[in-house]
């Protein structure tokens, strides 16, 4: 089983993990900052935590934020836990990500209190230049939640704050986390104000199920192990609150925005710090690959994907997207549906409107295999199945596929 994502974790990550009662401090924080180029960061439970905290510190309550109808749904999730309501807009054409324009801002000027511009599986190109001119009073934050890219550029010196989520299966992987960071002064000391004074321990039965959990990752996702997984995930629900949140109750009490990193995670994350460079380098090599495989067949991935891009995930588009996932499992190639959904038609947020880019995105995405151990071979082979698959469709042969 070739496997869609799965953590780059070595033996000294494992080390690190257990080196048990080293504290580790403001260590990470400062590491963070120096390989990022970063003045201030601050760490929490997860990505949607640090952007619950932002709009809570701020004091955004009852006001609209403005993101896009097409990422994953614990973004909204924590607009509406932090009592404001997202606004959706669609994604701009040819592009995964949202098209923030003036008449956006200006329709929900009167009551906005923050725009989020989401950059979506580490490509780069977010949004217009027209959010550079609003209005000084609206919050301006990127969600970078899939890729620390942008932490190198210059985007930094235009947003308040950016987060970036530190997932099990994203390419900096503290397995779990989340950090929030800032160039801004004043809006570091308004958000670390905040979090001093409502930052909750985590009780010690969460947090042993939590170095449980993290633990069983170094061995879930090994080759010899990950099709016993893979095999669970899709024929059980045991892992679906894991690989799914749709579902997500946005009115349900969460504790876990007041908690911090665990010890073990920061300690994992200042080890992943070391070989950043090589996991980045390596995800835009892959990245390039694909892009060469399929930009001949397939027009319009020269519209939506980027070269020198190092890709969270492989967003592949296609008409008969389920047929297709199941045509690669039958030959050892693991994919994922990521997002199958655009957030304004799951039933928690009841919003009207229209999203037709959201929607296609999310009726045609399939996710392929990324990880830094996958050799270009693999990484040819996967290409050429797929290509494999749409001779037959092509042909008529759609008895043959399975």
């Amino acid at each position: 089983m070739i496997p869609v994502l799965f953590p780059h974790l070595q033996l000294s990550d494992l080390i690190s993990f257990f080196q048990i009662g080293k504290k580790i401090d403001n260590e990470f924080e400062n590491q963070l900052n120096k390989k990022f180029n970063s003045k201030f960061s601050i760490t929490f439970s997860s990505g949607r935590a640090g952007l619950y905290n932002i709009l809570k510190a701020n004091n955004i309550q009852n006001k609209s934020v403005l993101v896009t109808a097409y990422t994953c749904c614990v973004v909204s999730e924590a607009i509406s836990q932090s009592g404001n309501t997202p606004k959706f807009i669609d994604t701009k054409k040819g592009s995964f990500n949202a098209e923030i324009l003036k008449k956006n801002i200006r329709k929900y000027n009167s009551n906005l209190g923050a725009i989020l511009v989401t950059n979506l599986y580490g490509i780069t190109s977010f949004s217009d230049t027209d959010i550079l001119d609003i209005d000084k009073n609206i919050l301006l934050i990127l969600d970078d939640a899939l890729s620390p890219n942008h932490l190198f550029s210059g985007a930094k010196k235009t947003f308040d704050y950016f987060f970036i989520s530190c997932g099990v299966r994203k390419p900096f992987s503290c397995l779990g986390g989340g950090v929030v960071f800032s160039n801004n002064e004043k809006k570091h000391s308004i958000l670390k104000d905040y979090v001093l004074k409502t930052r909750k321990k985590m009780k010690t039965k969460n947090t042993i199920a939590q170095f449980i959990l993290s633990f069983s990752f170094f061995f879930a996702f090994k080759p010899i192990v990950y099709s016993f997984t893979s095999l669970i995930r899709r024929k059980t629900n045991l892992l679906n609150l894991f690989f799914n949140e749709k579902y997500n109750d946005i009115y349900k009490n969460k504790p876990e925005y007041y908690w911090d990193m665990c010890d073990f995670q920061k300690r994992i994350g200042k080890n992943q710090l070391k070989k950043i460079n090589f996991l980045i380098d390596r995800r835009k090599e892959i990245g390039n690959l694909y892009f060469k495989l399929f930009s001949s067949s397939y027009p319009w991935v020269k519209q939506y994907w980027k070269m020198d891009t190092p890709y969270s995930h492989i967003p592949f588009l296609h008409p008969n997207r389920n047929e297709l996932q199941e045509y690669l499992l039958k030959n050892g190639i693991e994919t994922e549906k990521y997002f199958d959904y655009f957030i304004p038609e799951l039933k928690q947020y009841k919003y009207d409107g229209k999203f037709p880019r959201a929607k296609h995105l999310s009726d045609h995405i399939i996710n392929l295999p990324i990880n830094v151990t996958l050799s270009n071979k693999t990484i040819s082979k996967i290409a050429t199945t797929v290509k494999e698959f749409d001779i037959c469709i092509k042909n008529n042969k759609r008895k043959k596929l399975f």
